[in-house]
C-alpha cells in the first residue's frame, strides 16, 4: 500500500491485489493504420511485417482475427455484406482515428455467387471510401489487380499505369474490381486533399494458397486455346506484402501502382514446370468447354475469364520502383518453380534443384540489365554529339 500523502501517477492504477501497472496514454504517440481484410491470406502477411516494426498501431477490420495475428494488433468486426456496414466502418473509424486505411477486403477467386461477390468487392469498396470520407481520413491504400487492363491481342509487351482499364464487362469476376477502381477514383474528386493510392497487383501464386489459379495449374488437366501461348505474370506473397509496405511508407503517393514482378512466363512454360498436361482447344470451343465446365462444377473460372489463356496482361512496375522504391525480389520464374516444387515434385522427373539454380541467375542477369545505366552520348563524326539509343531494358523468360 502507498503511503497516504504519496501522489500517484495519471497514468498508474492500482489493481484490488495491490500491484500498480501503467497503461499506454489515449493520444496516439505512434501513426495509427487500419486494414479491412487483415486476417486473409495477404492481409495476415502485411500485418505480420508491419507489426514486426513497432511503429504502427495496426486495427484489423475483419470477420474474425488470423490465428497468427500479433498480440499488440486489435481487431475489430466487420462483414461488408451486411446491411448498413457503411455505418459500421464509419463508427469503427471514428473511434479509432486512423491516420491511414488500407483497404484489402474483397474476394479473390470467382464465385459462383456472382451477387456475394459483387457487393463484397464492389459495394462494400463504395461504403468504405464512403464512410472514410466521412470520418475524414486522409489517406487510403486500396488493393486492385492487373487484370483491370484486360487481356486483349492488342495489348503492349508491357502495360504501364496510363493504360485504360479494358477488361471483358462479361467478366463479373475482373469487372467488380474496375467499379472498385472507379469509386475510388470518384473519391479522391470528392476529396482532393485525401491521398489515394490504388495497388494493382499481378496475380499472386504460392504453395499454400489454394485459389482458382492454383488449383488450374496442379489440376489434372489445363484447358488452353490451340495457337495461343501468352505470357503471364506470377507475383510473390513476399513482394506483394513489401509492395503494400512500400505504399505506406510513402506518405505523398498518390495514384495507380503496378505491383508486378520484372519478368513473364510463357503458360505453356508454366503448365511444364507443374507437370499438368494441357487440352488445346479452338478458341471458340474453348469459351463454351469453359462455361460449361464451371456451371457443372468443374472449372475454376468461367468462360469469361479464359481471355487470361488466350491474350496477355503483364504489367510494368516501373512507377512503382521510382515513387515507392519498390524492387520485387522474386522473379515469375522463381515464383513458378518455388510453388511447383512444394505443390509437383514428388514423383516427377523434374530436376528443381537445377532449376533452382537455372531461376537465380536468370533473375540475376535481368536484375543486372534493369539496373544497366544508359548509354552516355558519344562525338559524331561532324564533331556533334550522336545520342545512342538505350538498351532495352526487360525481356520476357
Amino acid at each position: 500500500m502507498t503511503e497516504p500523502d504519496k501522489k500517484v501517477s495519471p497514468r498508474t492504477r492500482r489493481r484490488e491485489e495491490g500491484r500498480v501497472v501503467g497503461f499506454k496514454p489515449a493520444a496516439g504517440a505512434r501513426p495509427r493504420v487500419a486494414v479491412t481484410g487483415g486476417s486473409g491470406y495477404l492481409g495476415a502477411r502485411f500485418v505480420r511485417a508491419l507489426a514486426a516494426r513497432g511503429t504502427w498501431d495496426i486495427v484489423v477490420l475483419d470477420l474474425a482475427p488470423a490465428a497468427n495475428t500479433p498480440v499488440d494488433v486489435r481487431h475489430r468486426f466487420l462483414d461488408l455484406n451486411l446491411p448498413h456496414s457503411d455505418g459500421t466502418v464509419y463508427k469503427i473509424l471514428k473511434e479509432e482515428r486512423p491516420d491511414v486505411l488500407v483497404h484489402l477486403a474483397g474476394v479473390r477467386s470467382p464465385l459462383r455467387d456472382a451477387v456475394y461477390a459483387h457487393e463484397l468487392n464492389s459495394i462494400g469498396t463504395l461504403n468504405v471510401f464512403g464512410a472514410a470520407g466521412e470520418a475524414n481520413v486522409k489517406r487510403l491504400i486500396h488493393y486492385s489487380t492487373t487484370m483491370v487492363y484486360g487481356a486483349r491481342g492488342d495489348n503492349p509487351a508491357f502495360l504501364s499505369e496510363d493504360h485504360l482499364m479494358r477488361a471483358d464487362v462479361a467478366d463479373h469476376f475482373v469487372r467488380d474490381s474496375v467499379e472498385a477502381e472507379r469509386h475510388c477514383r470518384d473519391f479522391a474528386r470528392r476529396h482532393p486533399e485525401a491521398r489515394v493510392a490504388v495497388l494493382r497487383f499481378a496475380p499472386m501464386l504460392a504453395a499454400e494458397r489454394r485459389d482458382y489459379r492454383i488449383r488450374y495449374l496442379e489440376g489434372p488437366v489445363a484447358l488452353t486455346m490451340l495457337g495461343y501461348d501468352p505470357l503471364l505474370q506470377w507475383l510473390h506473397p513476399d513482394d506483394a506484402s513489401e509492395g503494400l509496405l512500400r505504399a505506406l511508407d510513402a506518405p505523398e503517393a498518390h495514384g495507380v501502382f503496378n505491383i508486378a514482378p520484372n519478368d513473364s512466363l510463357p503458360l505453356s512454360s508454366t503448365l511444364l514446370l507443374f507437370g499438368t498436361p494441357s487440352v488445346p482447344l479452338p478458341h471458340g470451343l474453348a469459351y463454351v468447354a469453359a462455361e460449361a465446365a464451371w456451371i457443372a462444377g468443374l472449372g475454376t473460372a468461367p468462360g469469361a475469364h479464359a481471355h487470361y489463356i488466350r491474350y496477355p496482361c503483364v504489367a510494368a512496375n516501373d512507377k512503382a520502383r521510382e515513387v515507392l522504391g519498390f524492387s520485387p525480389k522474386k522473379t515469375t520464374l522463381e515464383t513458378v518453380v518455388e510453388a511447383a516444387r512444394a505443390r509437383r515434385s514428388v514423383g516427377r522427373a523434374i530436376d528443381f534443384d537445377a532449376l533452382d539454380e537455372i531461376a537465380r541467375m536468370a533473375a540475376y542477369r535481368l536484375e543486372q540489365r534493369m539496373r544497366r545505366p544508359a548509354p552516355s552520348t558519344t562525338p559524331g563524326p561532324d564533331g556533334g554529339e550522336t545520342v545512342r539509343r538505350p538498351v532495352a531494358t526487360r525481356m520476357a523468360s
